[in-house]
Formats: C-alpha cells, structure tokens, sequence
C-alpha cells in the first residue's frame, strides 16, 4: 500500500455520546464514515440505524459510501446493518470470515445474553449485501486497508471471560479472531480506525505498524475497551501510546469515563473522547 490519503475526513456517527450538531442522537454503539480523497465507506453501523438521520443531520451523502467494513460482530456495531442495506441498496460488506459465530455475554447465575450479529449470512445476503470475507489485509481504497485478523502480542492486553462464543452445543471464551481494524496511511503517519480493540487497541496500532512497515501513528480513533479494564491494563495502555508517540487518540464508545479521564490527564491535548458529530479531518 504505497499511495498515501491526502484529504481524510473520519465523521463519528454513533457513540455511547454526542459531540455535537443538531438532533443528532446516541446510543450504545459504534460507526464512522471514512472519506478519503473523494472517496468514502462506512465502519461499522451501530445498533439501531441511527447513523441514518446523524448522517442526515450532518449533511452526509451514506450512498457514496462503496462499501461497509465490519470491525467483529457484536450487535452495537453491526445490528443497523438491515435498516442500513434498505436505505442504501447493495452494499459490499468487508468482514472476517468469523463475524457471524454466535456470540454471548456469561453472567454467573443468569442465561447467557446473546450480543452477536441478528440475523445471518443469509439474511443478510437476501437483503442485499455482498460478503467479501478474509483474514488477511485488503485495500479498500488508496491508501486505505483492513488489518485483517490482529495479532496478540502484549502481555498486559486481556480478553475478559465474560464474552464467549457458541462452538456446537458448548460455550468457550471469545478470543475475537474476528476483530479488524482500518489503516490509512498519510503525510503525517498511520490512522488507524478501531471498533471495540478487544483484542487490544495498542495491539492494534503495533498489527498496524507491522503490516504496512510505517512506524509513526498519528492518530487512533475508536473503541479502546478500557472501561472494564484493570488500572494495569489503563496505565500500560498509555505508557504504550506516548512511547509509540502517538499525536492524536480519540478514544471513545467502550472507554469509559474513568479510562477517559486517565488519557486526558496523560496526553492532554492530544486526546479527544469522540461522540457523535465529531469530526477528524487531515
């Protein structure tokens, strides 16, 4: 991936919060429209469709957007997926071959609560959706790809017990093989786009790193899973970010406002907690 992204522009629209605009709305869930140099596609859709009306509110054209990347399958990115094909028509939709496990949330003492995609493949399919499913990295665009599956290389980074996933008749922790994220790369280094970083957000940014063999990350926008992580995991996580000298981190959605609070106490300026309406623009 040699071309570089001269324009970029990241709008959030949905997040756990709003960071402004008229009327827009929020909710538990994550979607980013991605325009690059004219061209454009979604990550990730939310839960309950309301990047329709945020998009329309901010004066965004969804039906430019060629395809829709998928960063795992939890129901907070992926559950307007339905409502989202009906309103744009067939849609290339990028993912890992393991979005559609059955996935669940286990809680001592109650039913496991089912959190996967709703629907199947073939559902999806049927409503006009045309899978392009890979472990590997795929250009999307120039200048922009998939990471693929994330390798696991910290120590400190873990994957909570709670969420598993249906394999037969058993249940067994969820290790989030799914799980991708977005590289761009521009003049002033990585932008990398994360869902849920369930499998770790510094992870993510050293997979990043790896696979395009550019060293400097500029900016990290997304998901951190940081709220239900340990003071270890917070502390690591951001000894890791300004080593690696990351300038910008929009962390929101699954941060949390303790983990939040710690990067804007560490990184100051160069942290920003997101919400709908924000914009990232280079």
């Amino acid at each position: 991936m040699a071309e570089r992204v001269r324009r970029l522009r990241v709008t959030i629209l949905a997040d756990n919060c709003v960071a402004g605009g008229e009327g827009v709305l929020a909710e538990h869930g994550l979607s980013m429209l991605v325009e690059a140099d004219g061209q454009s596609l979604l990550f990730d859709v939310g839960q309950s469709g309301v990047i329709l009306g945020n998009a329309a509110r901010l004066g965004l054209d969804l039906d430019a957007a060629q395809s829709v990347v998928l960063s795992h399958g939890h129901y907070d990115h992926t559950g307007a997926l339905p409502l989202v094909l009906a309103a744009l028509g067939p849609r290339e939709m990028v993912a890992h071959p393991a979005l559609f496990q059955e996935k669940y949330a286990r809680q001592r003492g109650r039913k496991p609560r089912a959190i996967g995609l709703p629907g199947g493949e073939k559902q999806l399919v049927a409503r006009g959706a045309v899978l392009n499913l890979d472990t590997e990295p795929r250009v999307l665009l120039p200048g922009v790809m998939t990471t693929g599956e994330i390798a696991r290389t910290t120590d400190f980074e873990t994957i909570p017990a709670y969420f598993a996933v249906r394999a037969g008749k058993a249940m067994r922790k969820d290790e989030f093989v799914d799980e991708q994220a977005l590289v761009i790369r521009t003049r002033k280094g990585l932008v990398v786009i994360v869902g849920c970083s369930h499998r770790g957000v510094i992870n993510a940014l050293r997979h990043a790193a790896a696979i395009t063999g550019e060293e400097h990350i500029h900016a990290v926008i997304g998901g951190t899973h940081l709220g239900p992580a340990d003071e270890e995991q917070v502390t690591r996580t951001i000894e890791e970010l300004q080593a690696l000298g990351v300038e910008r981190v929009v962390a929101c959605h699954c941060t949390g406002f303790r983990a939040a609070a710690r990067l804007a106490g560490a990184l100051g300026e160069r942290f920003d907690p997101g919400g709908v309406g924000y914009q990232f623009t280079l």
